[in-house]
């Protein structure tokens, strides 16, 4: 993966990845920012990050660089991740970032809750209602037990996409369609492709 180090490019997206608690043993998180990263090599103007969810200095750090130089920022974060990203984007205001997105995410405490999202231009709230849980979903009940959850916290979301999918199945879950059919992949490769111009009407093309 490239260095977080290196001076980006001034016009371009960068895609910054938070795992969970456990993602330093799954790499579920890692992986796929790795996959992102490879696919980017020989693009400047596009890069992927990944950081474990206790890093949020070095995240903000590099989210707000980017983004004072005009960079589009996504940033996403699963379980635990899920609660540093929303922490670093209150840190970041009044900057905004483009696109948010919180893949069954889990909080890390009910006496220090993460704040509402005021800054994202988009928010994207995936959860996980699996028809069969496993070992994955009751790490996350544990965690919800002890901290909650961030559906009120995320209520203000653009898109809820519910998954029957496992805790653990982060990538499944990047790509499961919400109802207009678009998953939290879609959405992010939509953050800078340019947008059609609104036709004109008749009245005013008169």
């Amino acid at each position: 993966m490239a260095s977080v180090t290196a001076t980006p490019n001034k016009r371009g997206i960068t895609e910054l990845y938070i795992g969970g608690a456990g993602d330093t043993r799954t790499r579920l998180v890692a992986a796929y920012a790795d996959e992102r990263q490879r696919k980017f090599a020989h693009q400047a103007h596009h890069d992927a990050h990944y950081f474990p969810h206790y890093a949020s200095r070095r995240i903000h750090h590099i989210a707000r660089r980017d983004a004072e130089i005009g960079r589009k920022l996504v940033l996403i974060g699963h379980s635990w991740g899920g609660d540093t990203a929303l922490r670093v984007l209150k840190a970041m205001r009044p900057i905004s970032v483009d696109l948010l997105v919180c893949v069954d995410p889990v909080p890390k405490s009910r006496l220090n809750p993460p704040p509402m999202p005021r800054n994202a231009d988009m928010i994207i709230h995936v959860d996980a209602r699996p028809s069969y849980p496993n070992r994955s979903d009751q790490v996350k009940g544990m965690g919800q037990w002890f901290g909650g959850t961030l559906h009120r916290r995320l209520s203000a979301a653009h898109a809820l996409i519910t998954a029957d999918l496992n805790h653990f199945a982060f990538a499944q879950m990047m790509f499961a369609p919400g109802e207009d059919g678009l998953s939290a992949a879609d959405h992010v490769e939509r953050i800078g492709q340019p947008t059609r111009p609104k036709a004109a009407s008749s009245s005013s093309a008169s």
